[in-house]
């Protein structure tokens, strides 16, 4: 295009110096009109050259411009013959180019947004004037408040003291704060790993980026295994030493008593027995972790929930319980014998013992097309709200009854009982109240006979 320019001012040029000489001889009329002629022509042939110039350079101003707007203008097309052909041709590639980065860039960031949108990590960007730029749905499920798309101060979203002070501390002091905190939740509170980290892209601007974990589960999970060590040192170490204490008087020269060998003997036993419940307990949470499989047979669980009735009669007995079954005992239904024994084992005598002197507990069933129920009820002293939501944790157990009453126990027995019931594909239900009773109702899905 350049070496076209240049060729028509060459022209130019030779058509000025042709002025200037036909001037110079202007003697003859006939140089006079041949000059004025020819300056006319030039000046014609500036006009349309320079017109013609500003039109192409008009029209590639115009694509520029679109293009600098992010707008999407017509290719420019010029004849190969034209000087400016060159320049709009690398004008269309820039367009072009410009559209695949948008095309990119939008689906980078669809992308971007669908993952924030399914991020269960709740995120949230301020920027250094204090006002959140970008929050996740997740930041709206933790903060329990819709957060508007509009930049806002982030303190119209954030009323919790301590995550607000966490954000503030990383917005003065222009440093990562990380902190464990809770924050209100639907049905309970969450513990969050709370981030505010602290990202600066120049000297004049930062961003905050808030980050929260739910660690709600480790935490719970933590808390089991603290329970677990607290309640099974104390199961273990209570036995033991009574065992230890009892049987070193007896090697005192107490055994020489007859009343006194037979008594401390029974507490001996007694304690024996609590050391091999715990023991079970334990090796039956280990065979469960294992994933035993289940040996379906059909079983006359009546009869096996008779049994189990007579079994627990003397514990029953101890603490003036009455036990009233109310179970058919002709049912017979396909499922594991061995796991079924334990499950009604591990109900029933939580039922006796969490009762109270004359208090009652009652066995019944029911059976349908779809499923057949058992259902124990106890007049005992009751579960706490608190921890209801617990009692079917590995580990947990509620040491203190409302009376202050300590009752042994590994804080397995519920647990053991939940995934013994879920592995028969079963489901369990507990309704508590205090100082009225507890009511566990275990549904299982009927299964063809073999």
């Amino acid at each position: 295009m350049m070496k076209r320019l240049a060729g028509a001012w060459v022209i130019i040029g030779l058509v000025n110096s042709l002025l200037v000489w036909l001037v110079q001889a202007a003697q003859e009329p006939w140089a006079l009109v041949v000059a004025w002629s020819l300056a006319l022509l030039e000046t014609v042939g500036l006009g349309t050259v320079w017109h013609w110039a500003e039109n192409r350079i008009h029209i590639l101003t115009k694509k520029v411009e679109g293009i600098r707007h992010e707008e999407t203008p017509a290719h420019v097309l010029l004849s190969p013959h034209d000087p400016f052909q060159e320049l709009a041709l690398q004008i269309n590639y820039l367009q072009t180019h410009q559209r695949k980065v948008q095309r990119q860039m939008a689906g980078q960031n669809q992308e971007f947004a669908t993952l924030l949108d399914y991020l269960p990590i709740g995120v949230m960007v301020i920027d250094r004037y204090r006002k959140v730029e970008l929050a996740n749905p997740a930041m709206e499920q933790f903060l329990q408040h819709q957060i508007s798309p509009r930049r806002h101060p982030f303190t119209q979203d954030i009323s919790q003291f301590e995550l607000a002070s966490l954000i503030n501390s990383a917005l003065s002091e222009k440093r990562t704060q990380q902190r464990t905190l809770k924050l209100a939740g639907v049905t309970r509170d969450l513990t969050v790993d709370a981030r505010a980290i602290y990202t600066a892209t120049s000297q004049d601007y930062f961003q905050v980026l808030v980050l929260l974990y739910d660690v709600t589960e480790v935490y719970a999970v933590e808390q089991m295994q603290m329970d677990f060590v607290s309640n099974a040192s104390h199961e273990l170490k209570t036995p033991v030493t009574a065992i230890s204490g009892f049987a070193k008087t007896l090697l005192a020269g107490a055994k020489d008593d007859p009343e006194k060998s037979i008594e401390f003997l029974k507490i001996i036993d007694q304690q024996s027995e609590r050391l091999v419940e715990l023991i079970n307990d334990v090796l039956t949470i280990s065979h469960i972790e294992s994933g035993n499989q289940v040996e379906a047979a059909a079983t006359p669980v009546g009869q096996q929930v008779a049994s189990q009735v007579t079994l627990l009669s003397p514990l029953a007995a101890v603490n003036q319980v009455t036990l009233i079954n109310q179970v058919d005992p002709d049912i017979v239904e396909v499922t594991d014998p061995h796991k079924f024994d334990q499950i009604l084992k591990n109900v029933l005598g939580n039922a006796i013992k969490y009762n109270r002197p004359q208090g009652t507990v009652t066995l019944s069933s029911k059976v349908t097309t779809v499923s057949w129920t058992l259902t124990i009820a106890d007049t005992g002293i009751g579960i706490a709200p608190q921890d209801q939501l617990r009692v079917f944790e590995r580990f947990y157990r509620a040491e203190l009854s409302h009376s202050n009453q300590l009752i042994s126990g590994s804080g397995l027995g519920l647990a053991i009982v939940r995934e013994l019931v879920e592995s028969l594909n079963g489901k369990i239900n507990l309704e508590s109240t205090l100082d009225v009773g507890t009511t566990v109702t275990l549904t299982f899905p009927i299964v063809p006979m073999p």
